[in-house]
């Protein structure tokens, strides 16, 4: 596995690939550089930043069970600038926020499976990567002036 940084405007990205298919996204983590980072995949970051682009569709190898894949997959269909509730993700899937909760704390692939879009009912809830991660990735969507870091 190759792994390369990107510096996003909110701090380092650690972006993990393997035979061109990312493997898993680190939001806030340096990364010992192995590789040269792939152009493709830093262009369409590089634009998810700078709000040109709303979903991130670049070749991914995903790992997980059936349900975490069922959760995560779930997540490209919260509109960019919007949240889901946890319940409401949850109804959807007919299981338990609970159940959400976990699978989406196992997500490996945060920004491609947009795990910020999902938040608790009276608050942000939580957030693998900071909840500082979560208030900035939802600002930037929304269009929103946010703190850099």
């Amino acid at each position: 596995m190759e792994r390369f940084v990107f510096e996003s405007p909110f701090g380092p990205i650690c972006v993990h690939v393997q035979s061109g298919q990312v493997l898993q996204i680190d939001l806030g983590k340096k990364c010992e550089v192995s590789t040269q980072p792939e152009p493709e995949i830093v262009r369409q970051l590089e634009e998810y930043f700078s709000r040109k682009r709303t979903q991130l569709d670049f070749p991914v190898r995903v790992v997980g069970t059936e349900f975490q894949l069922r959760v995560w997959h779930a997540l490209r269909d919260i509109p960019y600038g919007s949240t889901l509730s946890y319940g409401e993700l949850a109804k959807r899937l007919h299981t338990s926020a609970r159940a959400v909760g976990q699978a989406l704390k196992k997500n490996p692939l945060a920004i491609y499976f947009p795990c910020h879009r999902v938040v608790a009912k009276g608050s942000l809830g939580g957030f693998s990567s900071g909840l500082e991660w979560k208030q900035r990735l939802l600002a930037l969507e929304r269009g929103e002036r946010c703190a850099q870091s």
